[in-house]
């Protein structure tokens, strides 16, 4: 392989051979103007006999090259240190992270200036946010490793009891069954729209959806998947319509209730639709005692929990932030003196380049 030369190295002879170069030519632009003004007789003419260019002038023009080579070797090596400083250190940053050190950062160098110095503070954020990337995929695994391993669990153990005889295959073994088959369906229809939505894939069926009607027509499934844990459903709903995808958008509400359902205390959980001059959006209300201090903020992230309810897999508001996101709205949190309210809020029309 062609062996390279060091940045300092080129950066130190191009600045001497510029330096000898403009000397050089300074001299020979002197002796050709006096030549010039000598011919055209406005500088007496040297006497006859006497030599134009003296072993003193070649001494005199030889040391102010050597001299000015000197300088701007100096001058270029300072200059060198400065700019190849920082960037060794960026690539001996860049080498360690390509080798799997994530943790790696450069510290503040005092000869970075300007576009260095930015091009630094860049590259940290750039190995911050790679180190940020590769702890959500290992905790991402790690967590769909735990969910998935209860239902799989339970459904091995059920159909191995089948098969040694110990559980009868009937009616109610069949239904528990589902009910596990059920719930892992709904976690990689959950798993699968974050994913979506955080690569920016998630894709919408749009059309003209009637809001109030959704919430209507889903207002039976949801009773019935309250009432068992003692709850009850309450509609207070504006008509109006907008433009969005009315299976995602059932999807949210119903991970909103389901959350409710959750982590609520058994109450009335009423939902709502409000319309304004460019949003809508759909709150699920319940009196339950809120999201603890400090975890608002990570209640929408994927696989939050609260450590004090560990019930549920932590993907349901995720869902709801990533379908109001893919819709160009957004989801929130608020809490009132007795309530807790999650709010869907939407534009009425979705940009076409979403």
């Amino acid at each position: 392989m062609r062996k390279r030369i060091s940045l300092t190295r080129q950066l130190a002879l191009v600045m001497a051979a510029l330096a000898m170069m403009a000397i050089i030519a300074t001299s020979a632009t002197f002796y050709i103007v006096y030549a010039v003004l000598e011919r055209l007789h406005i500088l007496a003419p040297s006497p006859p006999g006497a030599d134009d260019f003296t072993g003193l002038d070649f001494g005199i023009l030889l040391t102010g090259c050597l001299f000015g080579a000197m300088l701007a070797l100096g001058i270029a090596l300072w200059i060198s240190r400065r700019i190849v400083h920082p960037l060794r250190a960026l690539g001996e940053a860049a080498r360690r992270i390509a080798g799997g050190d994530l943790a790696t950062r450069v510290d503040e160098i005092s000869e970075a200036h300007g576009e260095t110095a930015l091009l630094i503070a860049d590259f940290n954020a750039m190995a911050g946010r790679l180190q940020g990337m590769s702890e959500d995929l290992s905790t991402w695994n790690a967590q769909i490793a735990h969910e998935l391993r209860t239902p799989l669990t339970i459904l091995r153990g059920r159909l191995q009891g089948v098969q040694d005889g110990v559980f009868p295959l009937d009616a109610q073994l069949i239904a528990g069954l589902l009910q596990q088959v059920d719930g892992l369906t709904r976690l990689v229809e959950d798993l699968r729209s974050v994913s979506l939505a955080d690569s920016g894939r998630l894709e919408l069926m749009l059309t003209e959806v009637d809001l109030a009607g959704e919430v209507h027509a889903l207002a039976p499934t949801l009773a019935a998947m309250l009432a068992p844990a003692g709850f009850g459903l309450a509609l207070d709903l504006q008509p109006g319509t907008i433009q969005g995808d009315p299976a995602r958008l059932r999807q949210a509400i119903i991970a909103l209730v389901e959350n409710a359902r959750c982590h609520a205390d058994p109450c009335v959980i009423r939902i709502e639709t409000y319309f304004t001059d460019a949003t809508a959006s759909v709150s699920v209300i319940d009196e339950g005692p809120g999201l603890r201090a400090g975890f608002e903020n990570r209640a929408f992230d994927p696989f939050a929990r609260d450590t004090q309810r560990t019930q549920g897999t932590g993907l349901g508001l995720a869902v709801v932030r990533a379908i109001a996101r893919a819709h160009g709205g957004d989801a929130a949190y608020g809490r009132t003196r007795t309530q807790s309210i999650f709010r869907l809020t939407l534009p009425l029309t979705v940009s076409k380049t979403r």
